[in-house]
């Protein structure tokens, strides 16, 4: 497009150039030449204002052209920004979400351990007192012991350690 300008503008201004000499060089009176030359200079006169509301009228539509883009730019880039930010609270709403859910699975985990450590606790006290029982009975009847010992099995196979 510039080039195309430079055209038009470099072939008004010789045909301006031509003009003036022919003018210059023609056989006619002086009133005649400045009539002529007056003429002509309005002409480009005219000309020059033409351009000169081209140029506005151009520059005016290219501001707007780049308003415009400039303006869906600036909403394209909002809307990412908005996306990325709904994205990242989701992220953090979703990563929070699990950390909670494996910290309860972790109180949940300890509590049933402890509340085993409190069952072999309690197995390996009842087994000292079947230990002692079984010597106070030894020297007994042996067929209390024969229970204890049945009673201390079954105490052993429900709570492995």
């Amino acid at each position: 497009m510039a080039k195309k300008g430079h055209f038009w503008a470099g072939a008004i201004l010789g045909g301006a150039a031509a003009a003036a000499v022919a003018l210059l060089l023609a056989p006619k009176s002086g009133r005649e030449l400045r009539d002529d030359l007056a003429k002509k200079a309005d002409d480009f006169m005219d000309l020059a204002s033409d351009y000169t509301d081209d140029f506005v009228l151009k520059t005016n539509e290219f501001g707007e052209v780049v308003k415009e883009q400039a303006s869906n730019l600036k909403d394209k880039v909002s809307d990412t920004a908005d996306d990325m930010q709904d994205a990242a609270d989701d992220l953090s709403d979703s990563l929070k979400q699990q950390s909670e859910d494996l910290s309860d699975r972790f109180r949940k985990a300890a509590s049933e351990a402890a509340d085993t450590a409190d069952i072999v606790i309690n197995a390996d006290e009842m087994e000292r007192e079947v230990a002692e029982e079984d010597e106070v009975l030894s020297d007994e009847d042996p067929a209390p012991l024969e229970d204890l010992k049945e009673l201390k099995e079954d105490l052993e196979e429900n709570n492995p350690e």
